[in-house]
């Protein structure tokens, strides 16, 4: 769920009413700001769930675990895609922290697939990475 949209819209998403994704098409490749999932311990009352978030900070990449996941044979998961999945994450990670790099070689930010966490239109001129948005503090404003 970490590569995924939090509501499985497609990337580049700017309105409530967009068609979840189909295949991959939902999927940015980088760790998302948080996913959990859980259910009940209880055997008569049986529930579960899971979250994801649209958001993907910086500070939340982790390009050695996707590099050790898509080349270290003894970590690869067993997954039909998953080492190809893992392949394009990394590399997808190396793309952004590029992307986010100032002139000066700070690194801030990240960015965002649900505009003010409501699919929204992020304001004109507003930078985007494979169809996300650019934001200085992902996830914040997410109701």
């Amino acid at each position: 769920y970490a590569l995924f949209d939090k509501y499985f819209k497609t990337i580049g998403c700017t309105s409530q009413n967009c068609a979840a994704g189909s295949g991959k098409d939902s999927a940015h490749y980088l760790l998302s700001w948080y996913y959990a999932w859980g259910g009940s311990a209880d055997t008569s009352s049986q529930w579960a769930w899971r979250i994801g978030s649209s958001h993907a900070h910086f500070g939340y990449q982790n390009v050695m675990a996707a590099y050790a996941l898509s080349n270290v044979q003894a970590l690869q998961p067993r997954g039909a895609t998953a080492v190809e999945d893992w392949s394009k994450s990394f590399d997808r990670q190396m793309e952004l922290y590029r992307w986010l790099q100032s002139s000066e070689g700070g690194i801030a930010g990240g960015v965002t697939n649900s505009w003010e966490g409501a699919y929204g239109t992020p304001p004109s001129g507003t930078p985007t990475f494979y169809g996300m948005a650019y934001t200085v503090a992902p996830v914040c404003p997410d109701p």
